[in-house]
């Protein structure tokens, strides 16, 4: 199973401190990760089949797999061609060879 991982993403991890009134309050990023990827956006029958409404930008992106993308979870953020992405899933493909994560665009980075 060939993959194209021609494309380059970060995973960042939220940065959070507690408030004076004991409240977790997400300050930042920082940078968890840089890793090759292969980036497939998905098809509008795909969105239509998962129920999806919204119009948003999503799509599937593919790292190769490491103790430390398969730690990749919903509470990171992608960064990807200047723009960050929500991390909606992630998926072991094969044993331990890939790491799939699907995720849509939020807003343009800094």
């Amino acid at each position: 199973m060939g993959r194209r991982l021609d494309r380059r993403v970060t995973i960042l991890e939220r940065v959070s401190e507690k408030t004076a009134t004991g409240n977790m309050r997400t300050t930042g990023t920082a940078e968890l990760l840089t890793v090759s990827a292969s980036y497939e956006p998905l098809s509008d029958g795909e969105r239509w089949r998962a129920g999806a409404v919204e119009q948003k930008a999503e799509a599937r992106f593919v790292l190769r797999y490491s103790a430390r993308a398969a730690a990749v979870t919903g509470d990171n953020i992608l960064r990807f061609e200047g723009a960050d992405w929500e991390i909606t899933g992630t998926k072991e493909i094969g044993r331990r060879k890939w790491i799939e994560v699907t995720a849509w665009k939020i807003r343009e980075g800094t």
